[in-house]
């Protein structure tokens, strides 16, 4: 039996002597104090010595200078304290000058009398490892630098529309007050035609340069302004209705309106809102049906729909209705920048309010449903 030990324990013998040899690793014993006891061959060709070399000089010795006072300073004492540590990054000196970069964990192993024996180190060739994290520091680094451009430009891309915007206000008033004296004075019926497309379109603009700056300011964090007052809904849905009328004579627009208090509310906002929706619905809808108007008051809630008939909404498309420019659109020849469902939306939002859009084969609503202030 004794025989059959003593061969067993040099073949487990001879088997960690080849693992050594042939390791992808570098393994370095040092005694307690850190002199070098054995090396594996792996690491002594990394760092172009011969064995004899480097046995029997202090472990540190090899290290770059910053590396050699972390060893001193740091690690041994956490040998001492934690018995290990792990995946410490250091440079090895190679002996041409060169320096290695290394992944190393240790551990101290203890005597029979619980005092520090030797030190058992595993060095990683980390060389790939740190050209990865630096290529990925450097798309990071890359990454950041574009978001950064694309939030510059994104400002001024805003700021333009903003102030384009409002540039174009004043000559749109001037081209509204031109139009609005014609029509009072004694027209031919083609002339009287020519300055109704004129009031007809400067009233688009009007709407179209007042969603651009709405948009502008909720994007650029000045968020969607309110003037809060208690108002009568019905003259306020009226006027819309007849504005609407005067632009889409040809087409039925009715009104149910069952709300008799007043609503404290922003009454411009509430009219652009509404604007909004019922143009929408006239443009998007079935020419042979009617677009329905109806305001309620529901659980201490206001609430303002506009349905319309004709071809249900793609389902893809209700997931973005309200995202600025997006449009529900038909055929191309249906003009507009998509902000107006956007801009409907915020003025809900700024209310503590929601509108949500609803479509099937027989109708589409958009309904706006906001809490009452008492």
């Amino acid at each position: 039996m004794t025989s059959i030990n003593k061969a067993n324990n040099n073949s487990k013998e001879n088997d960690l002597e080849d693992f050594l040899e042939h390791s992808l690793n570098g393994y370095v014993t040092t005694d307690h104090t850190g002199f070098i006891l054995s090396i594996n061959p792996r690491l002594t060709n990394w760092l172009g010595y011969q064995t004899q070399e480097m046995i029997g000089k202090r472990f540190s010795s090899f290290l770059a200078v910053g590396g050699r006072i972390l060893y001193e300073t740091h690690l041994s004492p956490m040998l001492r304290l934690k018995g290990a540590f792990e995946e410490v990054s250091l440079e090895l000196l190679s002996k041409d000058g060169g320096k290695l970069s290394v992944l190393i964990n240790g551990y101290e192993r203890l005597n029979e009398d619980n005092k520090p024996d030797f030190i058992r180190l595993t060095v990683y060739k980390a060389t790939e490892r740190k050209v990865y994290e630096q290529n990925l520091l450097d798309t990071i680094n890359i990454a950041k630098q574009k978001l950064e451009q694309e939030k510059h430009i994104a400002v001024l891309r805003e700021q333009f529309i903003a102030v384009l915007g409002h540039d174009l206000r004043n000559p749109l008033g001037a081209i509204k007050s031109g139009s609005a004296l014609l029509s009072r004075s004694q027209l031919s019926e083609r002339d009287a035609r020519i300055v109704n497309m004129i009031k007809n379109s400067s009233l688009r603009m009007e709407e179209l340069i007042m969603n651009v700056m709405d948009f502008a300011r909720v994007r650029l964090g000045g968020g969607m302004l309110l003037s809060l007052n208690s108002v009568e809904i019905e003259p306020i849905i009226t006027h819309i209705v007849n504005e609407i009328r005067s632009v889409f004579p040809e087409r039925n627009v009715s009104t149910l309106v069952k709300v008799k208090q007043e609503i404290i509310c922003d009454s411009d906002r509430i009219s652009q809102l509404l604007s909004n929706l019922v143009a929408n619905a006239l443009t998007h809808g079935a020419v042979d049906k009617p677009v329905i108007i109806h305001a309620d008051l529901y659980n201490n809630n206001f609430i303002l729909s506009v349905t319309n008939g004709g071809k249900p909404i793609p389902l893809k498309s209700l997931e973005t209705l309200f995202e600025p420019f997006t449009r529900e659109a038909n055929s191309p020849s249906q003009q507009g920048l998509g902000l107006g469902l956007y801009i409907a939306s915020q003025i809900a939002k700024a209310h503590n309010g929601t509108l949500t859009a609803t479509s099937n084969e027989s109708e589409t609503c958009f309904k706006f449903e906001m809490p009452i202030k008492n």
